[in-house]
């Protein structure tokens, strides 16, 4: 098939995976005729009130309503299914999508349920959402290519094993931009997917299908990956909240990528939600499980319990990198936080970070090793076209074709170099975590993105990064009108494997922020 017939395919598959009743190619052209942008304000104006009611719960409070046998597995399922439904024919962020499957899983674990009066595990009839790279069994990781498209995986990704072993329900796989190498979300396979809290908006990259579907209230939580930015920036432009744990926390076995064996700089998968309890509560169970007993590149790490901090943190700001200078409702914000923090008795103080420019030019070297190689060679397999905002990203210049093995052995000294240089300024800096923007607007337009300045340097030195929504902007009073009520998200990165101590300094930010 050409192409466009793959892509012409995947479109009729996706509309008939979704039950008849709930179709309705006109929804966005209903929404904005309402008068709404937001698509998760619009959809409870729509839905039926028990599944509004539903979907509005958190993880943690789901899994108590479902154990206690308030809720059922088949009816949160089914609310979540159809709001997700209907979220995917406004912003375009489903992959794959499987709700036969998923209201099957739910009625056995209704069953069980009934018949030993207990549930499986502590995620039983909890339904989670999944970027598209994350393999099962039978269900394409098409990682936005149309050449993937029809090629089933054959085995479950070790996390989705551990998250159906402790109950969870899986009803969607969510978009990604082709390769996974940019900061929006668009395919030549799927088209562009939109901002959940804002049709008008990008919805952001990578992970941008998965940041869309929960913005929207179509999950409660889910996961997503990071090589450059793509947790962080998609959850900033829907103002969740999500960690980006450093490599090795969470196991990666059998998640579909792009430059799959580059360990240079690997991606790492974390959760994406709308609360950070919930954040911390899926961390947690997941390290518990022990997973370095199945994935060797799993850290033998125990998970350190949020209340064995004793001391405050020292926390340091860096808010601007004087190329890409903040909006100013993001100045605000970040503003607004220290002075709560100082109020607090907490100490802040300003960091200079003066090695950033070091650090791009140093992680571009990586990701533009194969001189666009591995890309361009799949998109040739089906014929097609190349999208300008991956090559961006991805072809670094200078680098005219693949670096022999000389050449990627100077790269990896100087990714060493550049972690010795960083974690040396760390050290004087004597803070423990910092606080920062994730994007120099509280979200981008469609077909503006670029290099990630704010999140790519915490990936070639391994932090740990939480995100947190801090507020909104105001266009009253920070002007940027196209961008009112857009949320505004930091992200708060500790050194690497500290996750416990970012999830912890993360809050007291939202504790004193969002209380």
């Amino acid at each position: 098939m050409s192409w466009q017939q793959i892509r012409d395919t995947k479109k009729k598959q996706l509309a008939e995976a979704i039950p008849a009743d709930w179709r309705d190619p006109a929804l966005k052209q209903k929404m904005l005729d309402a008068g709404y942008v937001n698509t998760r304000e619009y959809l409870d104006t729509i839905l039926p009130e028990a599944e509004t009611q539903i979907t509005r719960l958190g993880l943690a409070e789901l899994a108590r309503k479902i154990a206690a046998g308030e809720l059922t597995a088949v009816g949160v399922a089914t609310a979540f299914c159809h709001r997700a439904a209907l979220a995917h024919q406004i912003l375009n962020c489903c992959v794959e999508i499987f709700f036969d499957e998923a209201l099957a899983r739910a009625r056995e674990l209704d069953e069980f349920y009934a018949s030993h009066g207990k549930t499986v595990g502590p995620l039983h009839g909890v339904p989670i959402s999944l970027k598209d790279q994350v393999d099962l069994v039978g269900k394409d990781s098409s990682i936005g290519y149309c050449a993937l498209f029809g090629k089933p995986a054959a085995k479950n990704a070790v996390l989705a094993d551990l998250l159906l072993a402790k109950g969870a329900v899986f009803y969607v796989k969510t978009t990604v931009p082709i390769a996974m190498m940019c900061t929006e979300t668009e395919s030549n396979l799927m088209g562009y997917t939109y901002n959940g809290v804002n049709v008008n908006m990008s919805s952001g990259g990578s992970s941008g299908g998965e940041g869309a579907l929960i913005g929207a209230g179509g999950a409660v939580l889910g996961f997503g990956t990071d090589i450059g930015g793509s947790i962080r920036i998609p959850s900033a432009a829907q103002g969740l909240y999500a960690l980006k744990p450093s490599t090795g926390r969470i196991s990666y076995m059998n998640v579909s990528n792009s430059y799959a064996w580059q360990e240079l700089v690997p991606s790492a998968i974390g959760p994406m939600g709308t609360s950070l309890e919930d954040v911390n509560l899926m961390f947690r169970l997941i390290v518990e499980a022990e997973l370095w007993n199945t994935d060797p590149k799993v850290l033998a790490i125990p998970y350190k319990p949020l209340d064995s901090f004793g001391d405050k943190p020292r926390f340091g700001f860096w808010t601007d990198d004087g190329v890409k200078t903040p909006q100013k409702a993001i100045l605000r914000c970040l503003n607004a936080v220290e002075q709560k923090l100082q109020a607090a008795t907490y100490e802040t103080k300003t960091i200079n970070f003066d090695l950033q420019p070091k650090l791009l030019d140093t992680i571009g070297k990586v990701f533009g090793a194969d001189a666009y190689e591995e890309i361009a060679t799949t998109l040739a397999q089906t014929g097609e076209p190349d999208l300008e905002q991956v090559r961006n990203l991805v072809v670094k210049e200078g680098i005219d074709k693949p670096l022999d093995v000389t050449q990627w052995w100077q790269v990896s000294r100087e990714v060493y170099e550049c972690k010795q240089e960083f974690y040396a300024a760390w050290k004087k800096w004597g803070v423990d975590v910092l606080i920062c923007p994730i994007w120099w607007t509280a979200g981008c337009k469609p077909y503006t993105s670029s290099m990630p300045r704010y999140t790519a340097p915490f990936n070639i030195t391994d932090c740990a990064c939480v995100v947190v929504p801090v507020g909104r902007v105001d266009s009253a009073r920070d002007g940027d009108a196209d961008w009112n009520k857009m949320p505004v998200c930091v992200q708060i990165v500790a050194r690497r494997s500290e996750e416990e101590k970012a999830l912890y300094a993360a809050g007291i930010v939202d504790k004193l922020v969002n209380g």
